[in-house]
């Protein structure tokens, strides 16, 4: 059994959600592999973004943060050129990934946006990121830009529509026949998942 986690490494409610996520991920049974895919929230852009976006998602961090406790660093929105896009920010995990560390990428990309106030759609901080997280960094900037890493992209994009994982973040359970599984969610509970996993595991 499978546990899927459609997430964007810029979406704030997966923000949010990682540090429920990061216990359930220490407590799931060894026979629960956990496949993380990347949903891709906007497209590839260089615009910025309209300040009436910037001041909705600002209210986002707001209401995440009285929700869940969430840290956020609201420099970003007076240091950073904010920028509706984040497919590159998911290319890079995917890059990361090849040199086996994909999750890092993740929660560095996380960080790097939400508590270091950089810009996280940017090739610039993808490779000092890269840097940090002990990378051959000029193997990483290949695999960036490479057709192997879009397509692959693509892929999990389409693969995620295709399973009706439109919103962000998403659990899913995938069997051995490679059907796909609805499975209980709380952004501050983990073990509501926990307990539906094992109800999962006696009825697939």
């Amino acid at each position: 059994m499978e546990l899927l986690y459609v997430h964007d490494p810029m979406c704030s409610w997966c923000w949010g959600y990682k540090p429920t996520f990061d216990r359930l991920v220490k407590q799931l049974p060894d026979e629960v592999k956990l496949v993380v895919l990347m949903g891709g929230l906007a497209p590839d852009n260089d615009q910025p973004m309209p300040l009436e976006m910037q001041q909705n998602l600002k209210n986002i961090w707001v209401r995440i943060e009285q929700q869940l406790g969430t840290q956020f660093n609201y420099d970003f929105w007076t240091q950073c050129q904010p920028v509706r896009t984040t497919y590159s920010a998911c290319r890079a995990v995917i890059a990361a990934g090849k040199q086996g560390k994909y999750l890092e990428m993740i929660e560095a990309i996380q960080h790097a946006y939400y508590l270091r106030a950089m810009e996280p759609h940017t090739q610039k901080t993808h490779l000092i990121l890269a840097e940090e997280l002990d990378l051959n960094v000029s193997q990483f900037h290949a695999d960036l830009v490479s057709d192997g890493v879009d397509q692959e992209f693509a892929a999990q994009r389409q693969y995620c529509r295709q399973i009706g994982a439109n919103s962000y973040p998403t659990l899913l359970v995938r069997d051995d026949n490679m059907q796909v599984h609805p499975v209980a969610f709380s952004y501050t509970d983990e073990q509501v998942t926990l307990n539906d996993l094992v109800r999962l595991s006696h009825e697939l």
